[in-house]
């Protein structure tokens, strides 16, 4: 699935620049739990000991073992050639990848995975293949309805970004049981399908050669699929030798998920978070209009300490929905009988 750069860096919201920091609400705010005499909260402790840096704890969590050195230091310096592409791919990333961080951190998966979008689609939830792959992690229609990503004339669940990165994630899990707990196979399978890395697998067990990823018999694409997010890997990992600068990311919420339970123009729910329309659909890429209806999927992500402000207003609004007098409708006249013409 090859990705035109035109269209990888098509996409890229207005106003970016203003957003720094975020809040994170998906509901009444958690109860404060006691501690005792050692003060020790798991939860309290986390958030004490993790830095501030979002790139730094995505480091941590890095756990795939490497591959072909040679390949991965080709793609390496493809991209070191190109700083200003993969800047440009981190500012994109700077809405999302916190949230899909926080998921593969508690799904206990390597924190390579919260890269791929980097390699898939450019951290563009709009980015859409020749092959009509769509959304961050490039779901092709047929596996966005095998995983639950709802696509109608409304709104694309592939371009959800909540939605699909629980769908990709899931996909991923069930990838690296199917390949016998092996990331790398997995991610190949991700790219050029299970049953075809199933197949490379048995032709060279038939053979009694190896099972790896190395030296199974695969497109170039697949081939250097691994290699290129390893490569994105060392890149996070060290971006100064490589004469990167990646964007400062905080580690903090960026957005929250509000779940709608009536149907909501897109523009009046921007105007109840008070946000230009452009920023809001750039948190909530789903919807194929800005007048698509705001109960559909996930919900929807309200930025930066907009969403008691949202919920204020929403409530406004179902209530005087609640309050509204129904029109009665009009008496239904009788038909009249035809006059009967006598000769």
């Amino acid at each position: 699935r090859k990705l035109a750069l035109a269209v990888l860096l098509a996409w890229q919201p207005a106003a970016f620049a203003a957003v720094d920091t975020f809040v994170n609400v998906t509901g009444a705010p958690p109860a404060v739990i006691p501690t005792n005499a050692q003060g020790a909260n798991p939860k309290i402790d986390k958030l004490l000991t993790q830095s501030s840096d979002l790139w730094e704890r995505i480091r941590l969590g890095f756990a795939m073992p490497d591959v072909d050195r040679k390949l991965v230091a080709q793609q390496a310096a493809w991209y070191a050639a190109r700083p200003e592409l993969v800047q440009a791919i981190g500012l994109r990333a700077r809405r999302y990848l916190h949230f899909i961080v926080d998921e593969v951190e508690r799904r206990g998966l390597p924190m390579e995975l919260a890269l791929l979008p980097f390699i898939e689609s450019g951290f563009n939830p709009m980015a859409l293949s020749t092959a009509q792959a769509s959304g961050l992690w490039q779901f092709i229609p047929e596996t966005g309805t095998k995983y639950n990503l709802t696509q109608s004339t409304h709104y694309d669940g592939r371009r959800d970004v909540v939605a699909s990165t629980g769908a990709a994630l899931n996909y991923l899990q069930f990838l690296y049981d199917f390949n016998r707990r092996d990331w790398h196979r997995a991610l190949a399978s991700y790219n050029w399908g299970e049953h075809a890395v199933a197949r490379a697998v048995e032709r060279n067990r038939v053979r009694g050669l190896p099972e790896a990823y190395d030296s199974l018999t695969m497109p170039d694409e697949t081939r250097n699929y691994v290699p290129k997010l390893l490569a994105i890997k060392q890149i996070v990992m060290n971006p100064e030798a490589f004469g990167i600068r990646l964007p400062e990311i905080p580690n903090e919420p960026v957005f929250g998920v509000i779940k709608v339970p009536v149907d909501l123009d897109l523009k009046l729910a921007a105007q109840f978070a008070q946000t230009p329309i452009e920023d809001f659909l750039a948190f909530n890429p789903a919807f194929n209009s800005a007048h698509a209806p705001g109960a559909t999927g996930a919900g929807l992500a309200i930025p930066l300490g907009k969403a008691e402000i949202f919920k204020v207003n929403l409530e406004r609004h179902r209530a005087s929905l609640a309050t509204q007098t129904p029109a009665r409708p009009a008496p239904v006249k009788s038909p009249q009988k035809p006059a009967v013409t006598r000769f």
